[in-house]
């Protein structure tokens, strides 16, 4: 999960970036999103990575309860 720590990183840059030049303001946009999904798509892999080992383990998954 260290990587979507940097993915995110990378996408707060970009938009920083692209308030800091607006002359190039989309393209900077344009690189935020694309990190932003790679951060996505890292978390989405690691959860069905967690699912498979659940499944291969017997375990039922565990769902938290919201009790608000």
């Amino acid at each position: 999960m260290k990587s979507v720590v940097e993915f995110r990183a990378q996408a707060k840059l970009c938009r920083h970036l692209a308030m800091c030049e607006p002359k190039n303001r989309i393209y900077w946009l344009a690189e935020a999103d694309r990190w932003s999904h790679l951060a996505q798509d890292e978390i989405s892999s690691h959860y069905q990575e967690c699912n498979v080992i659940q499944a291969v383990g017997g375990a039922a998954p565990v769902v938290p309860s919201s009790t608000a």
